[in-house]
């Protein structure tokens, strides 16, 4: 080998050469040592061994590692004579044996049977083993021995389910690779057979057996589910068993009689006579019901995904629906009669016993039946849709009918009289924090909650049915909230608030009334949407469609409305009389405002009135709820207003110069006041008509006469544009410019009222251009008299001789003013018309020719009377008694003022 190292070509050829070199240095052919194990016999079991075991060393020196699988067993067979095919009595021995083994086991456990986990000991399956072997007997034979004697074993004494549910995994496993003979099979499907009975059994009482917070008897039935799971799957229990019914089925029907079974057990001692005393039979049913809704809930949380995960078994719709027929057949009539027989008691004798609900719960027991039955349908919410629709409990609130209704006929009756000795304790209610207010309306507003929470609860679930019953408790509540009002207004009225004249002073019992009064409203106005009226009544408008609809809603919002807007007057009726109490130290602070000299500011001027108004409202404020505060605050602000406008009105001395320049300055700052930066009043609210007609006054006195009578023609005209029916008659007139000339042309008149005794007129028009100061020089032109008739035909033409500036100026007119000539008196007043200028032709269209005349067109304009007595110019022009041009203007409208 050395001889050849100058061969050696690379690394691998380097190793070779080393190998070569180890193999030459052997000595013989002895093998290498890797390793020895060494097995005890008795270790061995009869069943045999096939596992890995560790290498071991002989020596420590030696350096060993690795495993090794070896595959033992201990077995001899004696030869009795018999057929190997033929070992039916081998398999009844090994059977017998596995029971003996099984029973020895149990019956010297220290723990109960289902605790044992199945396992037989090592000389028990050596002897079982020993005798399969002897016996020829196959792996198959074996598991459905095992099967067997199990399963009988489980007929005897509750074993753990997971040992039979293994047993029948291995069978299923086995029955894929061998067969049975006949004999074996008929014997596999008897222990089938008596399993799946005594399974069936077990499901029937599951309830006592299988309690729901057991975590044992829990995991036993699911391990018995699963057993019979699996045996509705393998091919070995429809081999044997063919013309066995579908184990699902089976469950089905099991749970059916089993919940009969147990409903008639828990509903024994229930079935009493109506004519007994109604309460104990209640009280009975309510138990019943409480005992199935515990059921029904248990069943969803623990045993439904059990059933339905392991045999495709819907427990909680089988159980309901069983439930739901047994509860529509047996306890429906009973009270549907017991109902029946409350409604036909005598009110008086009702009312002694039913009360309203306290603290929100039904009170009598037959509404907390109802509410047990409104639970137990709920829960049809858990079954598939289609189901839940044919289910006979779904009208359970029709064996309610004559119940609720009653009840609700004693809540009228039983809410006033509460009322009425709520009224008897009143006191008041203070604190820092809140306003005040009496118990009364506490327990007016407490009684009407109640009654709603009542509704509230009984979730009616018809609602085209539920109409009568909301119009019922509308008429309850409004009715009360109407005797509430009456009884505390009453009460102000007897304590003389009405009748005292002494100057206003804040008094408890005028905050408590309109706060007490105020809450009340607060509960009534949101009465509606609290009983979903409009759900209601959508649902009834569906059902009727729209004949009737209005009657329907009108019903319902009308007496609603009318409670409401009874509690709003009887508030007001209080309030009204704050602000008129207030009103002489109003006038008195108005005098002293409106008369001070003129060398004192208006704002020192107007600070007793606003100290007087911020003493009593900082206190109203505290002292109301903020809907009543701001009503009291219009009101005194409207008194405020008219006491303003009668002392800008009065007559009370000779006015300074600066008289309604103060006035006017004052009402900017009472407006300030009353807004109080947006915490007071709104803009909106304080500009009320009556603000209106004090500020446009105010207006007036500060202009002088000649723009005023220019103003009150200038709404003539428009009262002239607004007219198109007249019982004055029509003038018709035609006027246009031309050349520096306006033409009038006065037609005819139809229609003139009679003013003579003979029953015609003798009409003529009297024609002026306005405002006087715009046409200084054209005097007023009349037309000639029609003697007596009332349909005049003037044809005559006037002209005058203005410019086109002039027409175009503001509030530029014709006034016509009809009038009936007497010879011997004055002449009357028929009616006037007025025509603007600035749209006639030739001054509209800036051409001052006019070709046709005659191609103009006429204009009929009708005849007015001036309707206002009280027109606040008109007013303003007759305080003025030193100026001849104002008092002369106001003789002259007066004649013309209609009598009608």
């Amino acid at each position: 080998a050395v001889s050849k190292l100058n061969e050696v070509r690379g690394v691998k050829g380097l190793g070779r050469f080393f190998k070569q070199i180890a193999q030459s240095a052997r000595s013989g052919s002895q093998d290498d040592f890797l390793g020895c194990v060494n097995v005890p016999l008795q270790d061995i079991p009869s069943t045999g061994l096939d596992c890995w075991y560790q290498l071991e060393a002989r020596t420590q020196r030696s350096n060993v590692q690795g495993r090794i699988r070896l595959k033992l067993w201990l077995s001899t067979r004696e030869d009795r004579g018999n057929s190997e095919e033929d070992n039916w009595s081998e398999i009844r021995q090994q059977e017998r044996l596995h029971t003996i083994f099984i029973s020895y086991e149990v019956d010297h456990a220290s723990s109960p049977s289902w605790e044992w986990s199945g396992e037989l000991p090592h000389v028990a399956l050596t002897i079982l083993h020993q005798h399969a072997i002897q016996g020829d007997v196959t792996e198959l034979q074996l598991a459905m021995v095992r099967w067997i004697a199990y399963s009988k074993k489980a007929l005897e004494l509750p074993l753990d389910y997971r040992i039979l549910f293994r047993l029948l995994q291995e069978l299923d496993q086995q029955w894929n690779t061998l067969t049975l003979t006949k004999e074996e099979e008929e014997y596999l499907a008897e222990s089938f057979n008596m399993f799946l009975d005594h399974s069936l059994q077990l499901l029937r009482k599951h309830r006592q057996l299988f309690l729901p917070h057991n975590r044992v008897a829990m995991c036993r039935l699911e391990y018995l589910l699963r057993c019979l799971g699996l045996m509705s799957t393998m091919k070995a229990f429809w081999k044997c068993c063919p013309f066995n019914k579908e184990i699902r089925g089976e469950i089905i029907m099991a749970l059916k009689k089993g919940t009969l079974e147990w409903y008639e057990e828990i509903h024994s001692g229930q079935h009493l006579s109506v004519s007994r005393n109604c309460d104990v039979v209640i009280q009975g049913l309510i138990h019943l019901i409480t005992l199935l809704l515990v059921d029904l809930q248990k069943g969803l949380d623990y045993y439904n995904t059990l059933f339905e995960t392991t045999n495709g078994v819907p427990y909680f719709s089988v159980i309901y629906k069983q439930l739901e027929k047994m509860i529509d057949g047996d306890i429906g009539p009973q009270v549907t009669a017991l109902c029946i027989q409350m409604q036909s008691m005598d009110l008086g004798a009702m009312v002694e016993d039913v009360t309203l609900p306290q603290e929100a719960e039904v009170a009598t027991p037959i509404f907390e039946l109802y509410l047990a039955m409104q639970e137990m349908v709920s829960f049809r919410e858990h079954l598939p849709v289609p189901d839940q629709k044919a289910l006979a409990i779904n009208l359970y609130y029709e064996w309610f009918e004559p119940a609720v209704d009653r009840w609700l006929d004693v809540a009228k009756f039983k809410a006033v009289h509460r009322i009425h000795k709520a009224a008897e304790l009143n006191r008041v209610c203070t604190g820092d924090l809140i306003v005040k207010h009496s118990t009364l309306a506490v327990d007016a507003t407490a009684c009407f909650h109640q009654i709603k929470e009542f509704w509230r609860q009984l979730a009616w679930p018809d609602l085209v049915g539920s109409y009568n019953f909301v119009l019922k408790i509308i008429d309850c509540i409004t009715s009360a909230a109407v005797y509430y009002a009456d009884l505390t207004h009453q009460k102000l009225q007897d304590s003389g608030y009405y009748e005292d004249t002494a100057p206003f002073k804040i008094s408890d019992e005028m905050c408590v009334t309109v706060n007490d009064l105020e809450y009340v409203r607060r509960s009534l106005s949101v009465l509606g949407a609290e009983l979903h009226v409009e759900t209601v009544l959508e649902a009834v408008e569906a059902a009727i469609g729209d004949a009737g609809r209005q009657q329907w809603r009108q019903a319902l919002y009308a007496m609603l409305e009318g409670a409401i807007n009874q509690l709003e007057a009887r508030a007001l009726q209080v309030i009204n009389k704050v602000a008129a109490k207030m009103r002489p130290a109003l006038k008195k602070a108005m005098f002293h405002l409106a008369w001070s000299p003129d060398s004192l500011p208006t704002p020192d001027a107007i600070s007793p009135l606003l100290e007087y108004l911020d003493a009593h409202l900082v206190n109203l404020n505290a002292a109301l709820l903020p809907r009543n505060f701001e009503r009291v605050l219009a009101d005194v602000w409207d008194v405020s207003l008219l006491e303003l406008g009668q002392q800008m009105d009065g007559n009370a001395g000779e006015k300074m110069s600066m008289f309604y320049e103060r006035l006017y300055e004052a009402l900017e700052i009472l407006v300030d006041f009353f807004h109080a930066d947006q915490k007071g009043l709104s803009m909106e609210s304080l500009k009320t008509v009556t603000y209106w007609s004090v500020e446009q006054r105010l207006q007036y006195h500060k202009t002088d006469t000649e723009h005023l009578i220019s103003l009150y023609y200038q709404q003539r005209l428009q009262d002239q544009l607004s007219t198109e029916v007249t019982e004055y008659g029509v003038l018709s007139v035609r006027a246009y410019f031309n050349h520096d000339s306006l033409c009038v042309e006065v037609l005819n008149a139809r229609d003139v009222i009679p003013l003579d005794p003979n029953g015609f007129s003798d009409p003529f028009v009297i024609i002026e251009l306005l405002p006087r100061k715009v046409f200084p020089h054209c005097s007023e032109q009349r037309t000639n008299v029609q003697k007596k008739t009332l349909n005049p035909m003037f044809d005559e033409c006037f002209e005058f001789s203005v410019t086109s500036e002039q027409c175009k100026s503001d509030g530029a007119m014709i006034l016509f003013t009809v009038m009936d000539h007497d010879v011997l008196t004055a002449n009357d007043f028929a009616g006037e018309a007025f025509l603007s200028l600035h749209n006639i032709p030739g001054v509209d269209d800036n051409n001052t020719s006019i070709d046709n005349f005659h191609g103009l067109k006429t204009v009929d304009l009708c005849l007015m009377h001036q309707k206002n007595r009280n027109h606040p110019i008109l007013q303003t022009l007759e305080t003025r008694t030193g100026d001849k041009m104002a008092q002369d203007f106001v003789k002259k409208q007066k004649l013309r003022i209609s009598n009608s």
